[in-house]
This record gives C-alpha cells, sequence and structure tokens, in this order.
C-alpha cells in the first residue's frame, strides 16, 4: 500500500509536470491538456471562525491548474493538479501552499477482460463536523486537515460454460486514505468482489462473495465477509425481482455473524424515469437502498434512501450531502438529447461556466472517524433549467452510528463525542443569464450537526450571491457576498466576506 501511494503521487506529479512542457497539440491524438490559473481575493471580517476572537484578514490566492484528459477505446482519465498558494496581508495565518489533485482513469488492458480502475483525491477538509467552517474550506487553517485518499482497483470479466453460458466478474480494490493535522492518521482497506452470474433470462441466478479488510492508526481492524445467492425474475425488459440468501461473518465487537437475506427490485418503464429498491437483513443490522429518477424535458427528480456500513474514505470518494449538478443536468434537455458522454459533460461544464455555478454543491462536512459506522441518509433534490434561469433545490439527511461496526473507544474523531451523529439540512442554487456574457447567481446552505447522545451541535446558514462575467473566450472575472451564521459549543460565529475572482485558461 504504501508503494501504491507513493507511484499514485508521483504519477500526478508527473503528469503536471508533463502539462507543463508540452502544449495539447503536440501530444499524441486523443489526449487534452487544459492549463489555467485562478486567482482569488477574500476580505473577512472572521477569517479565523471565532465565536470569542474574530480577526479580519484578506486572503490572495494563486491557484494554477493543469488537467489531463483521455478518452480511446483503451483509456479513460481525468486528472487535475492545483498547488494553491495562499497569503495572509495581515498574517493572521502563515502563507502556505496547498496542493489539491483529483484524478480517476481506467485502463483496458486486455479486450474485454482486465481493467484498471484508478483514483486519488487530495484536499483541505474540516476537522469536525461541530466546527464551523464553511463549505469554502480555506479560510480558518487551525481548523482544517489535509486528506488524501487514493484507490487502485484490478478487475475482470469473463464467461464460463455451466451448461449454459454464465458470466462472472471479480475485482481487488486497494484503498488508502491519509489525514495531517491535528488527527493525523492513515487508514487503508482492501476489498475482493467476486459475481457469478447466469447469462440474462426470464429466471436466472447469482452468486456474489467479499472479502473485506479494514486497518486504521486510531480503530482496530475489521474483518468482513460473505457469501450470497440470487433468484432474479424478468418478466419483461422493463422489470426484475431479486431474493437473495447467504453468510456474513464480521470481528465486530460483537462477533456478529450469521445468516444474511434480502429482496430486491428494480423497473425502468421509459428513459424518463428509473427505480431501484433493495433490503437486506444482515447479522449486524438491517441495510436499504432506494433510488428513484424521473425527468421531463427541463426539469428533473431525484430522491434516494440508504442504510449502509461506511467510513471516511467511502465518504470522501463519494460525499455525503452533495449535489451533482452535472448528474442532474445529464437528465434534461439540451443535454439528455446527447448521446455521448463526454461530450454531453464537457456542455454542462461550459453551461455552469457561463452560468457562474459550481459542479458540486457541499451541504455537510463528512464525519472524521477511522472507523465503519453504519450511515442512515436520505436526500430528495429537483433541477430545473431553462434558457436563462437554474433553480436547484436540495433537502437531505444523515445519521450515522459509530456503534455497529466499532471495536473498542473512539478515540480522537467525532464519535468520540457522541456515539451517534445526525446531520440534515437544505441547499437552494439560482441562476440568471443577465446577458450573452453575464450572470447572477444565489445560494443558500442550512445545515445542522448535532450528537444524540450529548447535547452537543453546530448549525451553519451560509448565503452566497454572485455576479460574474466573460471578458474573453478565455478569460471570466466575478465578484461577491458570502454571509455565514453558525452556532456551536463555544459561542455565535458570524462572518462577512466579499470574494473577488480572475480565471484564465490558456489552451
Amino acid at each position: 500500500m504504501r508503494v501504491l501511494n507513493l507511484r499514485m503521487t508521483s504519477l500526478a506529479m508527473a503528469i503536471a509536470g508533463t502539462a507543463g512542457v508540452f502544449p495539447a497539440d503536440v501530444l499524441a491524438e486523443g489526449w487534452r491538456v487544459e492549463t489555467g490559473v485562478t486567482t482569488r481575493a477574500i476580505a473577512s471580517d472572521n477569517i479565523n471562525f471565532s465565536p470569542t476572537a474574530p480577526s479580519s484578514d484578506t486572503l490572495l490566492e494563486l491557484n494554477p491548474t493543469v488537467r489531463v484528459t483521455r478518452r480511446s477505446p483503451r483509456l479513460t482519465l481525468d486528472a487535475a493538479y492545483t498547488p494553491r498558494y495562499l497569503y495572509y496581508t495581515q498574517d493572521t495565518y502563515d502563507s502556505r501552499l496547498s496542493q489539491d489533485f483529483n484524478g480517476s482513469g481506467r485502463f483496458e488492458v486486455i479486450d474485454d477482460f482486465m481493467f484498471l480502475d484508478a483514483r486519488a483525491v487530495s484536499a483541505q477538509r474540516n476537522q469536525s463536523v461541530f466546527n464551523a467552517v464553511p463549505t469554502d474550506a480555506t479560510l480558518a487553517a487551525n481548523q482544517l486537515s489535509r486528506t488524501r485518499t487514493y484507490s487502485f482497483t484490478p478487475s475482470f470479466m469473463g464467461t464460463v460454460r455451466l451448461g449454459d453460458v454464465a458470466t462472472w466478474r471479480s475485482n481487488y480494490n486497494m484503498l488508502r486514505s491519509e489525514t495531517s493535522g491535528l488527527a493525523a492518521n492513515t487508514l487503508t482497506s482492501e476489498t475482493f468482489n467476486g459475481s457469478l452470474a447466469s447469462y440474462p433470462a426470464r429466471l436466472g441466478w447469482k452468486v456474489d462473495v467479499m472479502s473485506n479488510r479494514t486497518e486504521s492508526d486510531r480503530s482496530a481492524s475489521v474483518d468482513r465477509k460473505s457469501i450470497v445467492g440470487s433468484l432474479i425474475y424478468r418478466p419483461d425488459a422493463t422489470a426484475d425481482f431479486t431474493v437473495r440468501y447467504g453468510y456474513e461473518d464480521t470481528n465486530f465487537s460483537s462477533q456478529r455473524s450469521g445468516s444474511t437475506y434480502g429482496l430486491g427490485m428494480g423497473w425502468n418503464p421509459s428513459e424518463r424515469t428509473t427505480f431501484r429498491a433493495d433490503y437486506d437483513q444482515r447479522p449486524y443490522a438491517r441495510t436499504n437502498n432506494v433510488n428513484l429518477t424521473h425527468r421531463l424535458p427541463r426539469t428533473s427528480f431525484t430522491a434516494s434512501y440508504s442504510r449502509n456500513l461506511t467510513n471516511r474514505a467511502e465518504q470522501l470518494l463519494s460525499p455525503t450531502g452533495t449535489t451533482d449538478l452535472v448528474q442532474t443536468l445529464s437528465l434534461i434537455e439540451p443535454f439528455a438529447s446527447e448521446p455521448d458522454p463526454v461530450l454531453r459533460q464537457q456542455m454542462i461544464e461550459a453551461y455552469l461556466r457561463a452560468n457562474g455555478l459550481s459542479r458540486y454543491v457541499v451541504g455537510l462536512s463528512p464525519i472524521l472517524s477511522d472507523r465503519q459506522y453504519l450511515q442512515t441518509r436520505w436526500q430528495l433534490s429537483a433541477t430545473r433549467t431553462g434558457p436563462r434561469n437554474t433553480l436547484s433545490l436540495s433537502v437531505f439527511q444523515t445519521e450515522s452510528d459509530g456503534g455497529i461496526g466499532a471495536i473498542g473507544p473512539a478515540v480522537g474523531d467525532d464519535f468520540a463525542a457522541s456515539r451517534v451523529i445526525r446531520q440534515r439540512g437544505w441547499t437552494a442554487t439560482y441562476s440568471h443569464r443577465m446577458g450573452s456574457v453575464s450572470s447572477l447567481s444565489l445560494s443558500f446552505t442550512s445545515s445542522k450537526s448535532d450528537g444524540r447522545t450529548q447535547t452537543l451541535s453546530s448549525d451553519r446558514d451560509v448565503l452566497n450571491t454572485t455576479w460574474s462575467t466573460q471578458f474573453s473566450p478565455r478569460t471570466t472575472g466575478s465578484i461577491g457576498l458570502r454571509m455565514t451564521r453558525a452556532t456551536v459549543t463555544a459561542g455565535d460565529v458570524d462572518e462577512n466576506a466579499v470574494i473577488a475572482t480572475l480565471s484564465t485558461m490558456f489552451n
């Protein structure tokens, strides 16, 4: 795992270095290199987000970015590297260099047989859900931690002759997550998944096996193994029904092992509507997954409910309480009619830039803990887009139970304060095109985190309003106001900030 860490870090640095030397047109066909720089100034009256001793300061940022993409039959790659230089004019904090990267890729080693998937993410994160740091995690350096997460997955697929034709798939995932700062620690996880399934027919079957081992500096190792058989009935092309039964073995605190069983169904009556629901009774808890999506020409609705084991690394790779506007806009026109997913995403990203919108709207901070925990989450989202206006609304809630998969007491993490943590909130965004090159956007996020076993809570309301414009085909700028009102254990936190940005793409 340490070798994997070094190799993936070196790869990100090599990509950034190569992109800085060679322009896009001298690279092989199918590759694309985008370079640019964003400068940002934030004048805040409480840059340390303190309820007792607020400090006024101006933060100046210089953020050069290199993004490398590749789309080919064998290789898909999307990697971005941003060394962010942060300078505080009043010396509230020391100036620092924050190296962010985010990359994912898939390589088809052998046609339709062997694949390699990789993911690497590095960013600053809030040290605790009970802090008042806003979604813009750059200001209060004393409340932030640097987290790097790496995932590498070789996978195989093929066919097996068992009277009829059966398909099998298997993958082995190696994951490593490192956190620096006050809660410095390392989490590693190794997971094997295998599946043997009959050829699709009216009545089919499937056998799934899983083995997982998770280790951490701050908690005992966790081992989970399971084997589950399924019978699948497909009355027609739009529906399927599944019955599952198997055995699962864990080394949780009470050595919870035994039978596991469940039901599932899927329904896709048209291209506009998809529905999937799964219920499983496991030795340690009940788990559920329900997803519903429905779209109209310019409006999309999504509803999801889940109850599953998770950990910090998984939450960082798939943030909780997040609205992905690329995902929601891809369901509605004019983007839904584009059959090529790459071109569709490029169309949406250009639309978001033109309207001064961010792709991800994060409403909640991830739980700081290395233990496996049971998280119950539901989210409702709706997006409406028109020729000049875009409106998005998302409501979400999570409840995280650190006692389900625990071995020993929680030390130095959020579950040390409360075994059960509930987070809830909502986010609304609105954007209006004021002309051919300018737009005005408004967003409001309200969230609350509290511990159910103790009197411990954090409330946060953040209002952002931003005017953005395009100065040239490659240069955009914006100016906006952010107002934050928060309440933590130590008292109330108020912050007002003026934020100005200037971004230039060189190619």
